[in-house]
Formats: structure tokens, sequence, C-alpha cells
């Protein structure tokens, strides 16, 4: 027995010898290890998937118009979702993926590409920008195919077992399809709910499927799940498969030689002895077809192009230049006018860098009459210019389509070092999968370029499955470099410390090091971050600078509760995750999230009380707010929770359901036309509730309400210092918003909220460094306090410059651009960038301090809460101050004061507090 087949998880099969056929005993089988006796996971997803694959296989385009009736949520969608559910309830290993998989990450940058190009569109275009974005957006169903593959080893044995399973059937089933096509009397029977014809079935994607099927039987990979038929009966079966690709080839140029591409690279990687076998087998049996059908004079008339061998030959003429055929030279020409208007269009004008975006019709921009390049007019007309590659360069500009060729650049070359690893080549069967693979998408793309296919999910889903399988089983071993230092300047320096010490190179490779092991949270704050700007965004653009104002001061009251939330709900949890107590763990858990839910409630019913004498926006914003504050801190609790217990995947996962179901919330709020900030606020919190319940999907416990007491009553001590912090760190400025407001109107706290919201990126960004850089200070700080010292003030340094060039950037931006991002709400925030810039300077050059006050023997004490008070106190007073005597840009400059005057302070204590420590080590 030998080694025949090891997965990207590291499962190993064994292989029986060569030459043993079905009749002695199956050739090959998946091994069935203790692991397979335990539940499966994906195990809806899996044949969901496989029916999904099946009907886009066999009845093609008039399949992806399966949908529920009265709504846009097709077949596709339904298995995408079905997918996104059971990978919440799985340790999803996306953070590994992404580190050993290039090709995810290619596809990961293009689609975020995308994804932001979308979000420009999508308040001009709505539902229109959604449709058009397809040709990218079920790239997801790549990062849950590799998660699968990966995750439940019988996932890809059970995807490759009903491959070959239907594979003769739909040999069979293609050439019935085209002469179907042609059948007039169908075509006036649609789809339900659509108006896409019965037998809408394009013979450029069956002739794809059929040279990928020819080579999954070439290649021999049926002998990685189960036995292999003799060599008689694959001959057989690639005859037939060879004469359905003659018949659809005779009605798509494109696909018979896309289907030719596929046969080509899977010929160039057979051994010798197999490829003559193949060649003789197959062409004396079409041979002998062909001779038949010539001498009968067999021929189906269609419409435009006839089913016939004397068709095919006029087809492979007409790519060689040489038709006679004016239909086909007619196409030909058509196509070429078409994709030439597009590239002037793009190169004349500016779309080249941003491209035209999601959501406009492609060829009315280009007065070009698409409705009849296929058969019979189409009610739906074509939206892009026939050419997915070229819609790809349309749409998203010359930096997208670079994405989109470095995707498929970095996908070949992973394969091709895939194979050369494997000398046995594909008589290894493992290898003889990546080479299918290899094969099968140059054949989608090539027809892409013939058709606007990938627009479709008939061939996206199929392509983005492939490639998902493909990143799964091409994933590298991660090795990551180890930095040296010479031990006797070296010894005894711990070793997050080389961050600190070494040469600039060294150093980026432990930062690398460092922000790996925190990645996920680093992550989870920045899409937190990014979600908090949207919002706000959305939000100044929609409405008046007055009721801008009215939502932050509700988006004030939820984090000042959410500080109450945290300190007494999940401040505590790392302490009992430590223990290694499961069931203790799990009691914490519902404790926790239980009194979340108990003190959103109180606080929401306050924040009921408090709007009903309210009238207008702001009465709006705060009922909207206690209706929701639940599951908003339930949400956070869960989000806390998961960073607690080290599964900061599953964090990220569950504030991205949060942002896809606000993204969708508003998206329909934009379309109706009834956005306001009591809806936002809702949208706001109701999205935040699903991916509550999410979360407890994904932890599969339930809150505990009964459970408060007993959870509050012995971490009173633990929540007051929680709270302490969050609030003199944090609670300034929202009380400063509500002063504001109070003394002059919500405009003027509007237009500061908008200038902050401006500089959340900068912000963002000092937090995620001293995230990254805390551990190696608190080394620093017991090693050597004076180095400590000159660490932080380097650091202060360096994001207050980040923060002060930021800003710079923000003041010359034309007013034009700043219109597009806030709406009316710019002019009065532009008038307050300037003072907000120093006041987010001096945050950056205060978190040096802070670093330096929390490393090692520098752990904040009494003294130190004492400072974090005082500064609080001074910057409240400085910005209520100024908003007393001049208003929003008094409240602005009074906070520019206020945060360096707590600066000052922070410095200060660490300074005293340095000295303190090196006097100790002397």
């Amino acid at each position: 027995m030998a080694r025949a087949f090891e997965t990207a998880t590291g499962s190993t099969t064994l292989q029986a010898p060569v030459g043993q056929r079905r009749a002695a005993g199956p050739v090959h089988s998946f091994p069935r290890p203790a692991s397979l006796l335990q539940p499966r996971q994906f195990r809806w997803f899996t044949p969901a998937l496989a029916l999904l694959l099946c009907g886009y296989l066999f009845f093609n385009k008039p399949f992806a118009y399966l949908h529920v009736p009265g709504t846009p949520v097709f077949v596709g969608e339904i298995v995408l979702a079905i997918g996104i559910a059971e990978v919440l309830q799985v340790r999803s290993p996306w953070y590994h993926l992404l580190q050993t998989s290039p090709v995810l990450r290619a596809l990961l940058a293009f689609m975020a590409l995308c994804a932001v190009r979308l979000g420009v569109d999508l308040p001009r275009y709505h539902i229109d920008a959604v449709r058009d974005s397809s040709i990218w957006y079920y790239g997801l169903l790549a990062f849950l195919v590799a998660a699968a593959a990966v995750r439940e080893p019988t996932f890809v044995p059970r995807l490759l077992r009903w491959y070959r399973r239907v594979l003769p059937w739909f040999f069979v089933w293609a050439p019935v399809t085209v002469a179907l096509s042609q059948i007039d009397s169908l075509a006036s029977i649609s789809v339900p709910g659509t108006s896409t014809p019965i037998n809408a079935f394009r013979p450029n994607d069956y002739a794809v499927h059929i040279g990928i099927g020819l080579a999954f039987l070439w290649l021999g990979i049926d002998r990685l799940v189960g036995a292999r038929p003799a060599r008689s009966g694959v001959a057989l079966i690639s005859v037939v498969g060879l004469l359905a690709l003659l018949v659809a080839g005779s009605q798509s140029r494109g696909g018979f030689l896309s289907a030719v591409a596929a046969l080509t690279i899977t010929l160039v990687f057979l051994p010798s002895g197999r490829r003559r076998r193949i060649a003789l087998s197959c062409t004396c049996g079409l041979l002998v077809v062909l001779a038949l059908a010539m001498t009968l004079n067999l021929r189906i008339e269609g419409e435009r192009r006839d089913i016939s061998v004397q068709q095919l030959t006029a087809n492979l003429a007409s790519l060689t230049g040489d038709a006679s055929d004016e239909d086909l030279t007619g196409t030909v020409e058509w196509r070429e006018g078409f994709w030439t208007q597009v590239l002037n269009d793009l190169l004349s004008s500016k779309a080249w860098l941003t491209g035209l975006g999601f959501g406009e019709i492609l060829p009315e921009r280009y007065e070009v009459d698409v409705g009849n390049t296929n058969r019979g007019p189409d009610a739906q007309p074509l939206r892009s210019v026939h050419n997915s590659h070229l819609t790809i360069l349309a749409r998203v500009g010359f930096p997208g389509f670079a994405l989109w060729l470095l995707l498929w650049l970095t996908w070949t070359t992973q394969l091709l070092r895939r194979i050369r690893r494997r000398p046995r080549g594909v008589r290894d069967p493992a290898t003889a999968l990546v080479v299918w693979l290899l094969a099968a998408v140059p054949a989608v793309l090539i027809g892409a370029y013939f058709d606007p296919s990938l627009e479709g999910p008939h061939v996206g889903i199929w392509l983005f499955a492939v490639v998902g399988l493909g990143a799964a089983v091409t994933r590298v071993p991660q090795r990551i470099p180890v930095p040296t230092v010479p031990a006797p300047a070296g010894a005894g320096i711990p070793s997050r410390l080389l961050l600190l010490l070494l040469p600039p190179a060294a150093a980026m490779a432990r930062a690398g090091d460092l922000a790996k092991r925190r990645g996920w949270e680093l992550a989870d704050l920045a899409l937190w971050n990014l979600l908090t700007l949207a919002v706000g965004l959305q939000v100044a653009r929609s409405v008046g600078v007055k009721e801008l104002g009215a939502f932050s001061i509700a988006f004030a009251v939820y984090l000042l509760v959410l500080a109450a939330s945290r300190a007494l709900a999940t401040a505590p949890l790392p302490a009992w995750h430590s223990g290694g107590d499961v069931g203790a763990w799990r009691w914490a858990v519902t404790s926790a999230t239980g009194t979340a839910v108990v003190v959103g409630a109180v606080a929401g019913a306050g924040s009921i009380l408090a709007s009903l004498p309210l009238s207008g926006s702001t009465g709006a914003a705060l009922f909207g707010l206690g209706l929701t504050l639940p599951g908003l801190l339930l949400q956070d609790s869960w989000r806390s929770t998961f960073l607690a217990a080290g599964r900061g995947a599953q964090a990220l996962a569950n504030d991205l359901v949060w942002a896809l179901a606000l993204l969708a919330a508003v998206a329909v709020a934009t379309i109706t036309g009834h956005i306001s900030v009591g809806w936002v606020t809702m949208a706001w919190g109701g999205s935040a509730t699903l991916a509550a319940v999410a979360g407890a999907v994904q932890a599969r416990l339930v809150p505990r309400v009964t459970w408060v007491f007993d959870w509050v009553r012995p971490h009173r001590e633990v929540a007051a210092r929680s709270f302490t912090d969050s609030l003199s760190l944090g609670g300034g400025s929202q009380l400063r918003l509500a002063g504001l407001a109070a003394m002059s109107g919500l405009a003027a706290a509007g237009a500061l909220w908008a200038a902050e919201l401006l500089l959340v990126p900068p912000t963002a960004v000092v937090v995620a460094i001293v995230t990254i850089l805390a551990p190696a200070a608190s080394d620093l700080g017991r090693w050597s306090p004076r180095r400590l010292g000159r660490f932080c003030l380097q650091l202060g340094g360096l994001a207050a410059g980040g923060a002060f060039a930021w800003g710079a950037a923000l003041l010359a931006l034309p007013d034009t651009v700043g219109v597009r991002l806030l709406g009316s709400s710019w002019l009065p925030a532009s008038q307050l960038l300037a003072p907000v810039t120093i006041a987010v300077a001096g945050f950056g050059f205060a978190a040096g301090a802070w670093v330096g006050r929390r490393a090692g023997e520098l752990e904040a004490t009494a003294a130190d809460r004492r400072g974090q008070v005082a500064g609080c106190a001074v910057y409240l007073a400085a910005a209520l101050g100024g908003a007393a005597l001049a208003g929003a840009a008094g409240a602005a400059w009074g906070s520019a004061a206020g945060t360096l005057a707590g600066a000052g302070i922070w410095w200060w204590q660490m300074r005293q507090r340095t000295r303190e420590a090196e006097a100790a080590g002397r």
C-alpha cells in the first residue's frame, strides 16, 4: 500500500495497486478517522452547495432565476446565507486561511476595492448597483468553500463524488439543451416571476463545463473518491463528451475555444502513455460519428445558427479570421467596436482611475443595441459590455482591473508551485486534482471574454467555488523568521524588547509578529471604527447639521451607557477565562451577557422616558436608542466575551454581521427615501440586535438575567475601577457634546461632531499602535525605565505628527469633495477642523504617556486614576467654558486646550514614576 492523497488539512488516504479494477474492490477511498465519527460541520451547506452547482450545471440560466416569490432572493443567495449561518457556528479559520493562502488575500483585496466603489454608487443607483456587483460579491463563496474544506474532512470528497456520478448524464444532457434552446414555443414560457425563458440555455457555458468535465475524467480524479471504471468505460464517456462539445461548439465559438484550452492544459500534464491512449480512442470514436453525420447530412436548423458539422467548421474558421458567414463576421466586428468605445471612454476621461461604477447600464452609455445579441429580445437588457473582464475594467477602473489580473496571476503561480512539489505528477491523485483546478479556471475566464458570463451566478458561483477549493488545497506553511541578537548585547532581554532594540528591518518583523498575535482584535477595532464613520457620514449626507447633532447626542448617551455595561458585565471576564474551568466560564459568560441585557433595559427605559417631553429629531433619536439599547449592549458583551476567550475571529464575524445588516437597512432607507435620524437610530440598534442573536448562536449560550446580582456583587471593585477609567478617558467628550447642545443648540453639536468624525481614522490608528506596542513597552519598563521614557516620547510624537498630517490633508480638501462626504454639514464642520486636529494630536501625544504609565512596574495606581480624573475635569471645564463664550468654535478650541493640559498631567505623572523606578533600581 502507498500514500495517494494528502489533503490541505493533513489527512492521508491509501491507494491500492494502480492496475487494480472495480471487481477487485475500491481503488481509492477516503478514510474514516475518529474525527469523522463526530457530528459533521457544514451539514446543510455541503448538500445545498452540491444541489446548487448541479442545478447550474444542468439547467444553467433558468435555474439561476429561481427565487422566493415577490423578493429578489435567488437560490444562489439562499445557499450563501446557509453557508454564512453555518460558518458562524464553527471556529472559523479565517486568520489562518488568509495567512497561508495568497489567493484568498488577493481576492479579498479585489473585493474590498469593489465594495468601496459600491458604497459610493449605492445612494445613487440603489438596487441596480447591487445587481451589477454580482460580478464580485459571489467571491464570498470562495471563503466559505475554503473554510469548509479545511474544517470538514468530508466536504471535498463528497463534492467530488457527486460530480463524478453526474458527469456522464451531463454529457448526454448537454446536446439536448442546445436543441431545446432552438424551440420557439418553449421561449414563450418564462421562469415564474421573471421574463427569462425556460429554455434560455447558453451553449457557451455548456461547452466550458464539458471541457472541465473531460479534464476531470482524463486526469483520473475519480481515484480520490471511489472505484475507477475500466479504461473502455472512460473512453466511451469521453467520446460522448467530445460529441457534446462539438454540438455546443457549433453554437458558441468562445465556449469551444474555452474547452479546448482546458483540455490542452490537461494533456500537457498527462503522462505520454495515457495521452496516447486518450487521443487514439477519442479520435477513432469521433471519426466514426462525424463520418456518419456528414454522410446522412444531419442538421438541426436554428434561428441564427444551425447545429451541424458545417456550422462547426464555419465557427472554427471565424476564429482564424477566414469567416465567410456574414452573421459571424458581423458579430465579431460589433464586439470589437463596442470594446473599443469603452476603452477610449476610460482613457479619455478621469474614469480610468475610479471606473464608471456599479449601477449604470453601460450599453446605454455608448448607445449600443444589445437586445438581440442572443436569441430573441430580452425584457431585461444586458447591463455589461459583453465581456466580463472589460466590464470589470469599466466599472472599477485600471486599479481594480490590476487587482483582478493579480488574483489570477497569484492563482496560477500557487497551483504551479504545488504541482512542482509533487515529483510523481498526475500519477498522484492529489496533484491531478490541482491540475484539474488549474485547467478549469482558464476555461471559465476565456469564456467570460466572449460572453458576459461572470455576471450570472450560474458561472460566477462555479468559478469562485473552484477558487475556494484551490485556495484550501494550495495553502503554504507559514515560516516566521525570528531575528537574533548577539548574546552579550541581548542576554536577558525579553523577546518583545527586540521590537525596540533591533535594526529597522528586524524591528518591523517583530512588529508584524506582535500585530499577528492580536490581529483579530485590531481587525475588529478597525471594523468598529469604520462602522461608526460610515453611519456618521451617511447621516450627515442625508440630513442637516441640526439632525446630525441630535444623532450625536444619542451616540454620546450610548457610549456612556456602554462604559457602564462593560464595567459591570464584561470587565471581570478575562480573569474567569484564565482559570481554565469550562463550567465556570460558561456560567460567567451567561451571567455577564445577562447583566448587559439588564443594563440595556434599564438605560433604555430611561432613554425612552427622556425622549417623551422632547420633540423633533432629539426625541426620535433617544426613543429609537431606548428601544434598541438592550440589543446594542448584548452585542458588545458577546464581542467582549469572544475577545476575552481569545476567539477574535468570532468577534470580528459578529461585528461583520452587524455591519452587513446595517448596510442593508440603510440601503433600504435610502432607496425608499425614508431616511431620518430616528430611522437610522433604529436601524443601527436593530442591526446590532440581530448581531446579538448571531452571537448567541456562535457561543451556543443564552444570557441569564436572573444571575445579575450574583455576578455584580463579587465584582464591585473591578467594576468601579473600570468605570472610572472609561469615564475619565472618554466620558468627558460625551458630556461636552451634551453641554454644547444645551448651551448653543443641536446645530453646534452637529458641526463639532462632524469635524471629529473626519478625524476618526487617525484616532483609530493611535489606539491600534498602543494595542500593539504596549506589551513591548511593558518589558522595556522592567528592563530600562530610562529607555522607556525616550520610547514613549517618540511614540507620542509619531502619533501627534500623523494626526497633524491627516488634519492638514482635510484642510486642503476642496469644498466639492467635502460636500460629498458630509453634505450640508461640511461648511460648519470645516471651520472647526483646525482645533479638532490639535485636539486629536494632543490625544496622540498623551497616548505615549499612557503607554508608559501602564508599562511594567508602572501599573496604573490610585494616583494615576486621580490624574486621569483631573485631566478629564480640566478638559470638560475648558470645553464647556469655550462653548459658553463662542459656541461650537469655543468648544472646539477649549477641547484642544483641555486635551493638551491633560496630556501635560499624564506626562508629568509618568516622569515622576519613572524617576522613582530608576531610584529603586539603583
